[in-house]
């Protein structure tokens, strides 16, 4: 049980880190800027509107 949940897990992290290599190496540098500008703004939004 736990090392079929293990080495599932060992997998999919490996796969997620090689996707987003993959995506850093492809992708041209505007859209990781426009991406990063989009996050930066959504968070500030929510941060501003959210009651403590």
């Amino acid at each position: 049980m736990w090392g079929q949940l293990n080495i599932k897990r060992v997998l999919g992290i490996g796969a997620a880190i090689t996707g987003i290599a993959v995506l850093i190496v492809s992708l041209p540098s505007w859209i990781w800027m426009l991406a990063t500008g989009g996050f930066l703004i959504w968070f500030g939004w929510m941060l501003y509107t959210t009651k403590w």
